[in-house]
């Protein structure tokens, strides 16, 4: 019995261990806008929903280091395999603000047809549309205006 208890423990923290280095490879991968590896991993089973600590209180999913990075093609993969597209980061800013405030209007338009909500706040009420108007491109702004006013 204790043999057995020893041989599920190991395997228990290889897995852990081994999905650590996927999902920090991911991170990695997302980082330097390597499609490919982004692909490869999260084929392997790297999390999409990952996110990275990034000191104290803060971490950063992948996904909005995606759009941070304006990777659409990172973007996709990842919300194609079930990245949650309105986490929010520390600030309570989801990964729609952040590509509203870049100017990103691919992937704007993606993040909303796959769910991303239009009417999102942060902790200090500012909306998808001022994140819009931050980032000043006026083809993002009309289009958050057009689909908050339908709302």
């Amino acid at each position: 019995m204790k043999i057995l208890l020893s041989i599920t423990a190991l395997v228990l923290v290889t897995t852990t261990s081994f999905c650590q280095d996927l999902n920090e490879q991911l991170y990695k991968a997302v980082s330097n806008k390597d499609s490919l590896s982004v692909q490869n991993l999260l084929i392997k089973k790297a999390n999409a929903n990952f996110k990275k600590k990034t000191g104290g209180f803060l971490e950063i999913s992948m996904l909005i280091l995606a759009v941070q990075n304006n990777d659409f093609n990172d973007v996709k993969l990842l919300v194609g395999h079930g990245a949650e597209v309105d986490w929010r980061d520390a600030f309570k800013t989801t990964a729609l603000m952040y590509a509203a405030s870049r100017g990103n209007k691919d992937i704007v338009i993606y993040l909303i047809k796959n769910g991303a909500d239009i009417n999102a706040k942060d902790e200090q009420g500012n909306s998808v549309l001022s994140a819009a108007e931050e980032g000043k491109n006026i083809d993002v702004i009309g289009l958050i205006k057009s689909l908050v006013n339908k709302n």
